[in-house]
């Protein structure tokens, strides 16, 4: 499932009315359900510009999937653009910054949308909004599915900001300032120049570590990559913080590409966010008799990187088998009673170098298999239930709360990224209502694991993390 990440912000005492625009696709992935939702709305574009405003999305989002690693990942992506009008065409600016004589000093106060504007605390070139709540309620009436944010000033004269969307004006610059603003908003990482002590803090591409054993980018310090651990300057306390490398990353200047140790925070963020396993067949909502005729399983929709990266691995019970988008199983070579099958789904990209990746980030899918000579009838599980898990990530227990409307049997198998199951909760009777079970992560290395929840046949995978 998609953990959706979105701009929150209390309203109170505020209308969440907001006006609808035409909202226009730019890149177009598939289900915004399973692909990440990157939404370019315009500011101070009036209604006659509003083509001018889709050719600078469509500039821009050409730009960012052009380049690595958005361009590996371009698949993961829908790109939508909002046309959203403003009454007055331009970009607000006060010339109140002290370092506006460096940029233009042209006074404007158009009746924009959002506000945006220029001389943002105090720095000319620092353009933000004005108007968060604006922002939160077109993005509710018009595309409440988004992921991430672009918001575009009408102005030819540079200016950006990054924070919970990015912002920045459409001059000559805005794609390589789009793609280096959502290196913070969607990578996380920090600016490789120096900005100021109160940036400074332990990122991606940030650190004080100095020990090239310890330091977190250590598995990229190697001679091809260019990667070391190198000081900030200029200012302040930038002798005490390090960066990857120094003039040759998009985070430090724009017109260069990403570090590798960048990339890999980028596409980390990717995986995190994002199953590429779109649909599967047969359904395992079931227990799935297989006691005669052979059985067809199969991946069949993934979302694949450019070129595809992906690796594929069957288990049944635990024991590997094919590699394969499908695997056909023979039910002569099952014994009688329950068995698990598994098809999990890793991408070993080079761009990535984190210690275990496979053992972080994969997908999994599992059937509930039985073989008897009796037969058993397959079972759909038709109960209403609620079913969380927490706390995710945990050290040492993981608790699995459920709200059932009607009783049922419940068992739980906890299986390492291998398919072995390392923790078992034996089929039980649960009542009615609220209830919790428990499984005792004492011993277990750190990692994810699957959590194959049976509730009356019903097979629902959860994945946790063991800190």
């Amino acid at each position: 499932m998609k953990i959706r990440f979105t701009l929150l912000i209390l309203l109170f005492g505020i209308s969440m009315q907001a006006q609808t625009f035409e909202v226009v696709p730019i890149l177009d992935n598939g289900n915004p359900d399973k692909h990440l939702n990157l939404v370019i709305m315009g500011d101070g574009y009036t209604e006659t510009e509003q083509d001018a405003f889709v050719n600078t999305a469509q500039t821009i989002s050409n730009y960012l999937f052009s380049i690595s690693p958005w361009s590996e990942y371009k698949n993961y992506f829908n790109v939508f653009a909002i046309k959203v009008i403003a009454t007055q065409s331009g970009v607000k600016h006060a010339n109140t910054a002290g370092d506006c004589a460096g940029y233009f000093t042209e006074v404007s106060n158009p009746t924009n949308y959002f506000g945006t504007k220029f001389d943002g605390y105090g720095i000319h070139r620092l353009t933000v909004v004005t108007s968060n709540v604006k922002v939160a309620n077109v993005l509710s009436a018009n595309f409440p599915n988004y992921d991430l944010v672009f918001i575009v000033g009408n102005s030819n004269q540079y200016g950006g900001s990054g924070g919970s969307y990015a912002v920045f004006t459409a001059d000559e610059a805005s794609s390589e300032i789009a793609a280096h603003e959502i290196g913070h908003t969607f990578g996380r990482l920090a600016d490789e120049y120096y900005a100021g002590d109160q940036y400074f803090q332990e990122k991606i591409n940030m650190t004080q570590q100095t020990d090239p054993n310890l330091v977190k980018w250590k598995n990229w310090l190697t001679e091809e990559t260019n990667i070391g651990i190198e000081p900030y300057c200029c200012g302040g306390n930038s002798s005490l913080w390090f960066k990857p490398v120094s003039g040759q990353c998009k985070m430090e200047q724009l017109n260069l590409p990403y570090c590798s140790v960048c990339k890999e925070g980028i596409v980390e963020r990717i995986h995190t966010l994002i199953n590429p396993i779109e649909s599967y067949t047969p359904s395992n909502a079931t227990v799935i008799n297989v006691n005669s005729d052979s059985v067809d399983f199969a991946l069949t929709s993934l979302i694949k990187p450019i070129p595809n990266t992906l690796q594929i691995q069957w288990q049944l019970d635990g024991n590997l088998l094919s590699d394969a988008e499908n695997y056909t199983l023979n039910p002569t070579s099952l014994t009688d009673g329950d068995h698990i099958l598994t098809a999990t789904v890793t991408d070993p990209t080079t761009l990535v170098r984190t210690d275990n990746h496979a053992t972080i980030h994969f997908n999994t899918v599992a059937w509930n298999l039985n073989k008897s000579n009796l037969g058993i009838q397959s079972q759909t599980h038709e109960n209403s239930i609620a079913l969380k898990i927490y706390p995710n990530p945990t050290s040492d227990v993981i608790n699995f709360n459920l709200d059932l409307l009607a009783a049922a049997k419940i068992s739980i198998n906890l299986t390492d990224v291998n398919g072995k199951i390392v923790r078992q909760i034996s089929e039980r009777e649960v009542a009615v209502g609220i209830s919790e079970l428990s499984v005792d992560l004492t011993g277990l290395n750190a990692g994810t694991y699957i959590a194959l929840v049976k509730i009356d046949g019903a097979v629902y995978p959860q994945k946790l993390v063991k800190e």
